[in-house]
């Protein structure tokens, strides 16, 4: 072999190894960067990240169910009338308020009111007849007690005979005409049924639905003429609950209502009812609250946002919002160690929570983070495990609800 070939083999030999040195080195150093270790070889200086800092904290706290509950009214009838006859008079309008005995609706009463009136001339009529036959009575008895009285043998017997069974004639007309009384009075009493009937009267301070019923107009019996909830400083509010949470509500329980009509804050109302079965379709359980209305705000069938107390409360660890990353494999917080490391550097640790319901601007953790420890908030974003940070100065790190972090 020439002696050029050999030099330009040892030549390209030692390119050769020192191109894989090279890439060796930096390879190593790429990965110390990686793994947040002190920067070396050709990975230059490491750059620190900038965050804001709070303590997880013990937090009181309830758990709670979110359900919709509609409005019902303490009382809510549906007015019908109960006998044909053509309408006379409306006394309501679409949406008014009706006080209670207000009339609602008259028909037409002539036919009942003749029929009152021959009535009660039959019971003068009977009534007549009774003080005719009283008198009657009275006449037998005096004449079957001078019979009576006479000396023995003075009158005959089947006189004193013939004048008793005068007298249980008579008595037995009384009774007759008396029954006729009754029977009339009985008449009257059908009539004047009749005639309230063809009057209706609110039962109840309401207000009335709408208007469909006009003067003129032929209502056969039962039909709809208005409906009317009743007007109440109170109302009331039904959820269903799921039938595993149904130990945990019971009367008296204290629940919350929120929505639109009920203000900013939410309105504690007081659990008066649970019914007594679970539907057997929905496994829900049906519960009535009452609610006060005396604005009369709340209308039935309204549908109100209700808060209702699942379990015992409880302290749980609390961090906020800001410093959760949520990911499609799980759930992490980047902790933040109390002192620096031996080199004086501030290094995150990632670690995996189990989360909760959230709580305004905070989240519940329910596992993997101990109140105390020290967790990334505004910025955790930018940050990986390992990652060098920088803290924010005291006093700049604030809470999403503004209480001060560490």
């Amino acid at each position: 072999m020439k002696r050029s070939t050999v030099v330009g083999l040892v030549i390209a030999a030692g390119v050769l190894l020192a191109g894989g040195w090279f890439g060796w080195t930096k390879y190593r150093a790429m990965q110390a960067g990686m793994a947040g270790g002190p920067p070396g070889g050709m990975a230059g200086f490491e750059p620190m990240e900038a965050v804001q800092v709070v303590e997880a904290r013990d937090l009181a706290w309830q758990e709670t169910a979110d359900l919709v509950g509609t409005v019902f009214p303490i009382r809510a009838v549906t007015v019908r009338n109960e006998l044909a006859a053509a309408v006379t008079f409306v006394g309501f309008d679409s949406g008014s308020v009706v006080e209670a005995g207000q009339v609602l609706l008259r028909q037409d009463d002539t036919t009942e009111r003749a029929d009152l009136a021959a009535a009660q001339a039959a019971i003068r009529v009977a009534e007549a007849n009774v003080a005719q036959v009283q008198t009657q009575v009275r006449l037998a008895e005096v004449e079957l007690e001078r019979l009576a009285g006479a000396a023995k043998g003075a009158v005959a017997e089947v006189e004193v005979d013939r004048a008793r069974a005068k007298v249980d004639a008579a008595k037995a007309d009384l009774a007759k005409w008396q029954a006729e009384v009754e029977q009339a009075q009985a008449h009257a009493a059908q009539v004047n049924a009749r005639l309230a009937k063809l009057t209706i009267h609110a039962p109840f301070r309401a207000r009335a639905g709408m208007r469909t019923v006009h003067e003129g107009q032929m209502l056969p019996a039962g039909a709809d003429v208005v409906t009317l909830q009743e007007l109440t400083d109170s109302i009331y509010l039904d959820f269903a609950i799921p039938q595993q949470y149904a130990p945990r509500v019971a009367i008296g329980t204290k629940v919350m209502a929120t929505g639109t009509l009920l203000g900013p804050n939410p309105v504690a109302i007081e659990v008066v009812a649970v019914d007594a079965v679970v539907n057997n379709q929905t496994r829900n359980l049906r519960v009535r609250g009452l609610v006060a209305n005396p604005g009369g705000v709340l209308v039935p069938g309204m549908f109100v946002q209700v808060r209702v107390p699942i379990d015992a409360p409880k302290t749980f660890v609390a961090i906020p919002s800001t410093a959760v990353r949520r990911n499609a494999y799980a759930t992490s917080v980047f902790v933040v160690p109390a002192s620096p490391d031996a080199k004086g550097d501030v290094r995150v640790a990632q670690r995996f929570v189990t989360l909760g319901q959230s709580v305004g601007d905070e989240v519940i953790v329910l596992d993997g983070l101990r109140a105390g420890e020290r967790v990334a908030a505004a910025g955790s974003f930018k940050l990986r495990d390992g990652a060098k940070v920088l803290l924010a100065p005291p006093g700049a790190a604030q809470r999403p609800n503004g209480q001060p972090g560490s």
